[in-house]
């Protein structure tokens, strides 16, 4: 397979140069209304594959690969390995009259190198490649918190270079991948979002959720519409409006950064397309649709038109999913998708995410956006808060509070009383319906490393005391002992529950204090020593 990697010299080099000689894919044509804002690695996809390509952090495959399994499987290693992201020039399938597509893997998958192991998540949110976790958290509690920007309407845009209507689209030529070996069906939007509006457009949502192409139909696609689902709730009011059906866009391979807003859990009614204008301090530059109303961004690789049935459906999945299991279930009934039109760009690029064991993007951008919701929401209930991490390991099942223990002595309560306000907190949040299980711990531990939270859970909770069950409050259904749960009979609901909050915090450190001393290299030894080792370190071992 044909590779551009850089050396790790020009690597580390290209790292401190920042954004400023990042260079596009391809120029844009002079006649296309595009602003130089929108041509940065996150407001455009192009600039984005380019950033990467500069950092070593891009593989170009000029072999032929099949969508069959083949794309996905190399994808699925990028992410297990920590390697470069894969873009697939040759697809088999391709129709070379429509030019679709080249696909890019693992978008916003991690790195190898622990210094930027976070770079292609920061890069897409306007932040330097070496940004930490708590850099990422505290740039989207900006963004929920920064003033919206509406974004700019333009009259001409790159999606529009090429439009396909009606007949003259036939996605059974098009080089769909198929994600998982059981999956029901080929999936076109596994790293896109769904844009909706409502009747009175008082409120426009941008979010995500799988697309699969129903097999052997030219124009017709299916995607989960879960009640909890911002995309379900503008659906219904287009239902009690009496309509057939509800105007729809997709959009693939939009501005990098409204994946990560299209997956942040804002409140309902709330419109993500100002929000992307708030995290990268420019608005984003969006076009009207050829066959609706909607309006989606100008720069995007490839928009699909059309309209959701609000009747009828047809049998979606199922899929390999974000907690890591392939279940063989018979698929479940979904609402119809209709596809009127295609808009795309010239040689357009397709993300993918193959969703299994972590870390792929339903962890790295949805885990991420969670944990900055939950932290924003526990800042402002004035709980005794450091720092709020979904780790990536626990496969978006855990979230874990880093607990400020000066800010708890001052409270005066104990382990129940905290745990039963995080849960009154966190659980009342459309993040909190995301978030099944939460980890109270001190501010000794870093939650980012899931070490350090494996002996926290080990050491400090104890079993029958220490774990706080709200069984009234219901969950995602998708997670595995959910859905296990809804095949049960014994449970008398089992549509509620799953929901937890525990405690790892020790009795001192609820008085702001810790009788022990951390046994490992950095805390059982004085400086000296350490400073003394680490400079006769290089001289005995190699690293």
């Amino acid at each position: 397979m044909a590779n551009v990697i850089t050396s790790s010299v020009l690597r580390r080099r290209l790292l401190l140069r920042g954004h400023a000689q990042f260079r596009l894919l391809s120029t844009t044509p002079a006649r296309l209304n595009v602003s130089k804002d929108n041509n940065t690695p996150h407001l455009n996809l192009r600039s984005l594959v380019s950033a990467l390509r500069e950092q070593g952090d891009l593989v170009d495959i000029k072999d032929q690969v099949s969508p069959n399994l083949e794309v996905a499987a190399v994808t699925r290693r990028v992410y297990e390995t920590h390697a470069p992201a894969p873009l697939f020039h040759d697809v088999a399938g391709t129709d070379p009259k429509t030019g679709l597509f080249k696909i890019l893997g693992a978008p916003v998958g991690l790195r190898k190198d622990k210094r930027d192991r976070y770079g292609r998540m920061a890069l897409q949110l306007g932040l330097p490649a070496t940004s930490s976790p708590r850099d990422i958290v505290q740039k989207l509690i900006d963004t929920k918190n920064g003033k919206p920007m509406p974004p700019v309407r333009v009259s001409d845009a790159p999606v529009k270079q090429n439009i396909l209507k009606g007949d003259q689209i036939d996605m059974t030529k098009w080089p769909i991948p198929r994600l998982h070996s059981i999956d029901g069906g080929t999936y076109l939007g596994s790293y896109g979002f769904h844009v909706v509006q409502t009747p009175d457009k008082s409120w426009t949502s941008w979010s995500i959720s799988r697309t699969m192409h129903v097999a052997n139909e030219p124009r017709l696609l299916t995607a989960p519409v879960m009640a909890a689902q911002h995309l379900a709730q503008v659906r219904k009011t287009w239902i009690d409006s009496g309509a057939e059906d509800t105007p729809w866009a997709l959009v693939l391979g939009g501005p990098p950064a409204a994946a990560f807003v299209a997956g942040m859990p804002l409140p309902a009614k709330v419109s993500e397309d100002g929000y992307i204008g708030a995290l990268c301090g420019s608005p984003v530059e969006v076009v009207k649709c050829e066959t609706n109303d909607l309006y989606v961004p100008a720069n995007a690789e490839l928009v699909i038109e059309g309209r959701i049935s609000n009747s009828k459906k047809v049998p979606e999945g199922p899929m390999g999913e974000y907690h890591g299991y392939l279940f063989e279930d018979q698929p479940l009934d979904e609402p119809l998708f209709q596809v009127d039109c295609v808009t795309y760009r010239n040689d357009p690029i397709v993300p993918i995410c193959v969703a299994g064991t972590a870390a792929d993007e339903t962890h790295t951008v949805w885990g991420t956006a969670i944990a900055a919701e939950i932290m924003d929401a526990l800042e402002k209930n004035n709980f005794p808060v450091d720092f709020v991490w979904m780790p990536f390991e626990a496969q978006s099942c855990w979230i874990v509070v880093s607990v400020d223990i000066k800010k708890l002595a001052t409270m005066g309560i104990d382990a129940e009383e905290l745990c039963r306000r995080a849960g009154d907190i966190i659980f009342k949040t459309h993040a909190g319906w995301e978030a099944p299980k939460v980890m109270l711990v001190g501010d000794d531990i870093d939650i980012t490393d899931i070490n350090e939270v494996v002996w926290a859970l080990a050491t400090r909770y104890r079993p029958g005391s220490d774990e706080h069950v709200f069984g009234d409050i219901g969950g995602i259904p998708m997670l595995p002992y959910m859905t296990r749960a809804n095949k049960s009979k014994q449970l008398k609901d089992p549509g509620m529950g799953g929901k937890s909050v525990m405690n790892l915090l020790l009795p001192p450190e609820f008085e702001g204090k810790r009788d022990w001393v951390r046994s490992s290299f950095a805390g059982a030894y004085p400086e000296e020593v350490t400073e003394k080792v680490m400079k006769r370190w290089k001289n005995w071992f190699r690293e």
